[in-house]
């Protein structure tokens, strides 16, 4: 932060030079964040994949049966 005041005071805002500077700057602090990140292993993603698409299926079984269900009941009282 310290850098971006002191470019501030030195360059008129808007010029070209300071935006490329700001850009880059950007992508640098970018680059230090993502390589703090603690990614997952390939097992761990499988197994959360797996996770989801199992629920994903109970859930889109449940409402199926549910919908059947209450398609029927509309059907018994609306003739």
């Amino acid at each position: 932060m310290t850098k971006k005041k002191k470019k501030e005071a030195v360059e008129p805002q808007g010029t070209m030079q300071s935006k490329v500077q700001d850009t880059k700057e950007y992508l640098e602090e970018v680059r230090g964040e993502l390589k703090k990140v603690t990614w997952p292993t390939r097992k761990e993603t499988l197994s959360t994949a797996l996770a989801v698409v199992a629920l994903v299926i109970i859930v889109s079984i449940y409402l199926g049966v549910a919908d059947f269900i209450f398609s029927r009941l509309v059907a018994l009282i609306l003739p």
